[in-house]
């Protein structure tokens, strides 16, 4: 008798990975934010709960940048880089409830202080020495795959110059990204990989497993791509959206919550940001943070917007 048993395939809940390559300067932690908040934003309009997102930062200090534009935790992430810190840090991010997460970067683990390179050459940097260090590494791939949790992943460019000229022949030096600082095939582990270009921006897919940007040409990613990544996962069975009381589409409300939000952040830039004490001291009315973006429902959003519209901007 056969072992194999035969079922119908169906679509299940999937966790997404996403994979974000771009050289320095490329735009990895802003676009991998961007993705980030309109995933979390879709998971509370179909589950009712607020998500929360994990920044890893392993990028110095530049994991804080964004912290007055969006809404999200972050953890430290120092040397040693080795495979066994990034998988007890997917664990601790699943344990503690987080809906996603970022690396930021995955290309620690491979080239950073303690990360696989390094331990290949203390395993005596042989072609033999990788039977130590592939398995390790292997565990970190194996943690992104099967953890339940949504990952963006970056990945510094391999960094190649390109010299063009333009229509009046003055020559100008482009940065390049080609592949990743990871393993070779590393990108492939994902859901969907997009190629940022370091002059424009604009992220081109290069695995998609989704479909649903094979079409889409080179574009900024904006919370619109993690608003259909969410909408694609939850597709399958296993996953059953909160049936709301009212009458509203709850799109609609995420879709009015996210244009005032962004009418608020575009008056706070106005009235001089966090150096306006009169300001920051009316947003965290609204929200302790005194981030716009942690306001959770399109009601506040609008009380916030009319009580900032009556602030004065500071002197210059």
């Amino acid at each position: 008798m056969s072992s194999f048993q035969v079922k119908k395939a169906k679509r299940e809940k999937i966790y997404v990975k996403i994979a974000l390559m771009a050289p320095s300067g490329g735009g990895k932690t802003y676009g991998s934010l961007r993705l980030a908040t309109g995933m979390a934003n879709e998971i509370q309009n179909e589950t009712g709960k607020p998500a929360k997102i994990l920044l890893a930062n392993t990028e110095q200090k530049r994991g804080y940048y964004y912290a007055n534009e969006f809404d999200y935790d972050i953890v430290d992430v120092d040397a040693p880089h080795n495979p066994e810190k990034y998988v007890e840090l997917i664990e601790f991010a699943v344990s503690e409830g987080y809906d996603i997460l970022i690396i930021d970067s995955s290309s620690h683990e491979w080239e950073g202080k303690g990360g696989c390179l390094e331990l290949q050459q203390q395993a005596g940097g042989t072609y033999q020495a990788w039977g130590k260090v592939t398995p390790r590494h292997n565990k970190f791939i194996n943690a992104i795959a099967d953890s339940q949790i949504h990952i963006i992943a970056t990945m510094r460019g391999k960094d190649q110059y390109e010299v063009s000229k333009d229509d009046k022949g003055k020559a100008s030096v482009q940065k390049l990204g080609v592949g990743a600082k990871q393993r070779d095939g590393f990108e492939y582990e994902f859901t969907c990989t997009f190629l940022i270009d370091q002059k424009t921006n604009c992220a081109e897919v290069q695995k998609d497993n989704t479909h649903i940007f094979e079409n889409e040409g080179a574009t900024l990613l904006t919370e619109n791509h993690g608003k259909k990544i969410i909408q694609w996962a939850n597709s399958g069975e296993g996953y059953t959206p909160v049936v709301r009381k009212d009458d509203t589409p709850a799109s609609d409300n995420t879709d009015n919550l996210a244009s005032v939000k962004k009418e608020i952040i575009a008056h706070c830039t106005k009235l001089g940001g966090t150096k306006n004490a009169e300001l920051m001291a009316t947003l965290k009315t609204f929200v302790p943070s005194g981030n716009p973006n942690g306001i959770k429902d399109v009601d506040t959003a609008r009380e916030c917007l009319e009580k900032i519209k009556t602030i004065n901007p500071i002197e210059a």
